[in-house]
């Protein structure tokens, strides 16, 4: 029997047929890595609770408790007045703030 060669033709869309394969296998596999660093990345919950103010507490006290970053204190200090309707830093002994924290884990 004589063995039939193919055509060069047949050979280069044989060739060019695993090389997109290669191409779409390695870009698939870029993208769930992607995906995979992003997961890890995500954000902690974010979680409101309420505290009692204490003679002497301070809303600069109490924000630098819950806040994670000094860097961000006056961010997360504009964010306690907001949600506690505060129109100042004045906080009273005997009421109650509602503060927010961060936490990885879902509750």
């Amino acid at each position: 029997m004589q063995r039939r060669e193919r055509s060069p033709r047949i050979r280069n869309k044989g060739i060019l047929m695993i090389g997109m394969l290669i191409l779409v296998s390695q870009l698939f596999f870029k993208v769930l890595v992607k995906a995979d660093d992003r997961r890890e990345e995500a954000p902690p919950y974010k979680y409101y609770t309420s505290v009692q103010i204490h003679p002497g507490d301070t809303l600069w006290d109490i924000a630098s408790e819950y806040c994670d970053s000094s860097e961000q204190i006056q961010e997360y200090m504009r964010e306690l007045r907001q949600i506690n309707r505060l129109k100042s830093d004045a906080i009273h002994a005997g009421r109650y703030l509602t503060v927010v924290y961060y936490s990885e884990e879902y509750k």
